[in-house]
């Protein structure tokens, strides 16, 4: 009986040594994405034996644990171009058998990562602070973010978050994005004039009459005065009656417009610096001289500007001098889209360069020029009035 008593004792000393041993030497790997931005691994293995820790396809981070349950808190970053994630766990046990775990978490998308703050509405003419924030906290994250103007074509440039300043110089609307290969958002900054309302100059030879009138009354209220200011009779090549250059410059100056809408050019066609209406050298000079009154009425990106080409008249040295405006036109907006934009009403009123007295309009055949041959009657100047109008909304210029 004694000695069967110490077998016993003897077996169960035996068992007592072997069992903590066979569980130590288990291997086992769990992953989570609960901590925001980060793989969070949980690792049980023998203590004081190495133990390799990977991500499929990744270099292999060694570690020697202390106790049998290690948490690796920040393994792995968040990844938007892999979302399933698996990770290995291998160590040789102090009785030489190699052992091997692994684990598998799914990261979230990259949809939703990054934001883009900005004030609703401002104030014309200032900066605005915007900021673009990762929401995963890990700033290792590029997007594309473009900026627009009203009427201005966007300017886009990569960033990292953080903020940026942007200066609302226009009133209207100005468009914000941010874009990288699994997100796109956008946001709409809205830019009040700081005096209330809206400016809109109208002015030009006596093409811009009756046209200035319509668009008085169709977008003229407490948000939008429209300031006329038809000079008859003059030119851009004959200064002697009026020098448009410095006469756009005193109006920028004066009026301050945010939005300018000019018709001139039936008058001209003088000779300038030495060349006569209507070739190449004075397209030139015509143009250079455009091209400042545009640059006055844009204010350094605070105004806008639109300009009416002049649709083909009747007949007479008039059809010379319109195209040779037109072209001097068109050499002067060249490069200044953000500030500039062309109206073609040949393209409405003269289709490829022929004159008509008359058009269709909802169906109606209607008398739109003056006897003249030149000007536009009221019919035409209410659908010319109407083309610039559009063009304003489309530009998300804040007009009714």
């Amino acid at each position: 009986m004694r000695s069967r008593g110490a077998a016993l004792a003897a077996l169960a000393g035996a068992l007592a040594l072997t069992a903590p041993a066979a569980a130590s030497a288990e291997l086992s790997l769990s992953a989570s994405a609960r901590s925001t931005g980060y793989v969070e691994l949980h690792l049980h293995a023998e203590p004081g034996l190495e133990v390799a820790v990977q991500e499929e396809g990744e270099a292999a981070r060694r570690l020697t644990p202390s106790a049998a349950d290690t948490t690796l808190r920040r393994f792995a970053t968040w990844r938007c171009d892999r979302r399933e994630r698996t990770f290995v766990a291998s160590q040789t046990g102090s009785d030489g058998v190699a052992r091997e775990a692994t684990a598998a978490v799914r990261t979230p998308s990259c949809a939703h990562r990054l934001a883009l703050s900005a004030p609703h509405r401002v104030r014309a003419g200032g900066r605005v602070r915007i900021k673009l924030r990762d929401r995963w906290r890990l700033g290792d994250l590029a997007a594309t973010v473009c900026t627009r103007a009203p009427g201005e074509r966007p300017r886009c440039r990569d960033r990292r978050p953080g903020a940026f300043a942007y200066a609302a110089l226009r009133p209207g609307a100005h468009r914000l994005s941010l874009r990288t290969p699994w997100q796109t958002v956008r946001r709409t900054l809205h830019a009040a004039h700081p005096g209330g309302r809206l400016t809109v100059l109208t002015t030009g030879d006596s093409m811009i009459q009756i046209i200035d009138s319509y668009l008085k009354q169709r977008i003229g209220s407490r948000r939008v005065r429209v300031r006329s200011d038809a000079r008859i009779a003059t030119g851009i090549s004959k200064p002697s009656l009026l020098d448009w250059r410095s006469h756009a410059r005193a109006q920028a100056e004066r009026i301050r417009p945010d939005v300018t809408v000019i018709f001139l050019g039936a008058n001209d066609g003088f000779p300038m610096a030495g060349a006569d209406c209507c070739g190449g050298a004075w397209i030139a000079e015509y143009a250079r001289r455009a091209r400042r009154m545009m640059r006055s009425y844009a204010r350094g990106g605070r105004g806008r500007v639109y300009w009416l080409l002049l649709p083909a008249p009747r007949g007479g040295p008039f059809r010379e001098t319109f195209r040779a405006v037109n072209a001097a036109l068109r050499r002067a907006a060249r490069g200044r889209a953000d500030d500039v934009r062309l109206i073609d009403l040949a393209r409405v009123f003269t289709p490829g360069g022929r004159y008509r007295a008359s058009m269709r309009i909802h169906g109606r055949l209607v008398r739109v020029r003056q006897r003249d041959g030149v000007h536009l009657n009221t019919t035409g100047a209410s659908l010319a009035a109407s083309i610039v109008i559009r063009a304003l909304r489309r530009d998300r210029l804040p007009v009714p």
